[in-house]
């Protein structure tokens, strides 16, 4: 149970150190803009999955610790 709670804190610890090393301030990535070369468009999509992962990770590994703590006290 330890080496879950252990996992859990650190995806949670990732997805902040993404979330806020890239994305707090800026907001989310822009998609759609009209580009001259197709190489940007695939770096804005980059960008974009690696914003979800990093709020998903976060709000995953918040839930799962959540649900785990319930579990133990139960």
């Amino acid at each position: 149970m330890t080496q879950i709670i252990l996992i859990l804190l650190a995806m949670i610890v990732i997805g902040a150190a993404i979330y806020i090393a890239r994305y707090k301030g800026k907001g989310k990535p822009k998609v759609g803009i009209k580009r001259d070369n197709n190489s940007e468009y695939f770096k804005d999509y980059i960008n974009l999955k690696l914003y979800w992962t990093s709020l998903g990770f976060i709000f995953l590994g918040v839930a799962l610790l959540i649900v785990i703590l319930i579990l133990e006290f139960v």
